[in-house]
């Protein structure tokens, strides 16, 4: 049973990561939206500026990756505060001319993607208190 409930919120957490990247992810400038999988993309040119909750990214996927190891909770606690991160940067860079343009919402793309990093986590708390029960037992 254990294993049934860990899959559904992992497989969860991927589902829904990947439906984030279809979906505008922050809005500038009243006008115009990201779509998610573009900033996924680009966004890494931005992370030693404002774009630090990128790396949130790069922690889920290392969650995914390490999902029965206890780093797995550690991973996605990481990825969960630096995806609400996000919510603190009110500029962000457009382009690769250095053009700062203000943000001015956050689409179904960005709350899918913080929740796929919540999911993971709660999964990531639920295997290791399973493992650490058995463990005393």
């Amino acid at each position: 049973m254990k294993s049934k409930n860990s899959n559904i919120l992992y497989y969860s957490s991927v589902i829904l990561f990947i439906i984030s990247l279809t979906q505008n992810a922050f809005f500038i400038d009243n006008k115009d939206g990201c779509v998610g999988y573009m900033a996924l993309i680009f966004g890494f040119y931005v992370v030693l500026d404002t774009g630090i909750s990128w790396v949130a990214n790069l922690f889920i996927i290392l969650s995914w990756a390490y999902r029965n190891k206890k780093a797995s909770k550690y991973f996605s606690l990481l990825a969960l505060v630096f995806g609400i991160s996000f919510l603190f940067i009110d500029k962000i860079i457009i382009g690769t001319n250095n053009i700062y343009s203000k943000i001015t919402g956050y689409g179904l793309g960005y709350y899918l993607w913080v929740l796929s990093f919540l999911l993971m986590f709660i999964r990531s708390l639920l295997n290791y208190e399973k493992i650490f029960d058995t463990k005393n037992s």
